[in-house]
């Protein structure tokens, strides 16, 4: 923009570095920057997009001209992303395929995964009645501890609902031929939300505008003490813009099992509680801006499965 405000940035200034951007904020800048532009960037792209000058070559690049002297918007407006947001790029499509075969075969695999995790991690699910009750399209949102989480977790769903069920995960953990095929297990839409933020949101307002159900973390990342980190609000603008029901679930017990940065799995108690779902709409009032209605509804999600956690460890 041409204002006063930008007339000492530097080139070479860093955006984590010199302007403090955690991973959510400069995800942000670079979906901002898409919609302004009204283009899309790849994940490695801005991955390696490390300054205002990189910034810069990124959105010439894509845009084909010189935009150091040009004034654009770059307030995201989450509500026209994720209403307009068709099924128009292939990694979504995968999720949208009817495929009972595999979905029957892998929904087998996961029972007896389950069986295996009431024996070694003496499982224990409550109001599991919670989500029988639900219909899709909707959100489920758990706290986030381990890598086993969405495993864990999807093996106690009815078949209803498993081949429903839908996950956006970090594109770089399924690279290899093994991952890909767990990714598939698993239904992924292999988008990394931190370098790729609008491509990530529209792919989950894609799947649930076609009645799936999207499994998402607002933590974003694997809490390695086992308490409650930030939580992002890509659940909440979901839930916000599309008027559908969040379900929230509370998982302790997992960072024990297989706690982040280790190679090593081990036995130990893991609780499962389903909470009451709740509409974005009955948390937020009217005269709130939209930001004011995600950081309500973030909140609001937050709080409540903090208090089942802590419920669940008396």
């Amino acid at each position: 923009k041409n204002s006063k405000e930008t007339e000492n940035i530097h080139p070479s200034m860093n955006l984590e570095i010199d302007f403090g951007l955690d991973s959510l904020s400069r995800a942000e800048v670079f979906a901002a920057l898409e919609q302004g532009f009204n283009t899309e960037f790849d994940g490695d792209e801005a991955a390696q997009a490390l300054t205002v000058g990189d910034t810069i070559k990124l959105v010439q690049a894509h845009v084909g001209e010189d935009v150091t002297g040009e004034e654009i918007t770059t307030d995201l407006n989450w509500g026209k992303i994720v209403r307009e947001a068709t099924a128009d790029f292939p990694e979504v499509r995968g999720v949208l395929k009817n495929r009972p075969i595999f979905r029957g075969f892998a929904f087998s695999v996961y029972k007896v995964f389950n069986l295996f995790c009431r024996g070694f991690m003496r499982l224990e699910v409550a109001n599991i009645d919670e989500l029988h009750k639900m219909k899709r399209p909707f959100l489920i949102c758990p706290n986030h501890q381990s890598f086993l989480d969405p495993f864990v977790l999807t093996s106690n769903y009815t078949f209803e609902v498993f081949r429903h069920t839908f996950h956006v995960g970090a594109s770089h953990f399924f690279q290899s031929g093994f991952m890909q095929w767990v990714a598939k297990m698993l239904s992924v839409v292999p988008i990394d939300p931190d370098t790729q933020l609008m491509k990530a949101m529209k792919a989950g307002a894609v799947g649930l505008k076609n009645g799936k159900v999207l499994n998402i973390y607002p933590e974003g990342e694997r809490a390695f003490d086992g308490e409650l980190h930030d939580f992002k609000k890509g659940a909440a603008i979901l839930a916000t813009e599309l008027d559908l029901p969040i379900l929230p679930v509370a998982l302790d017990g997992l960072h024990k099992v297989w706690a982040r940065g280790s190679g090593k799995i081990r036995p130990a108690k893991v609780k499962i509680r389903f909470g009451k779902p709740f509409y974005a709409k009955d948390i937020y009032s009217a005269e709130m801006s939209d930001e004011e209605k995600y950081d309500a509804v973030t909140r609001h999600l937050r709080q409540v499965i903090e208090a089942m956690i802590e419920e669940m460890r008396r």
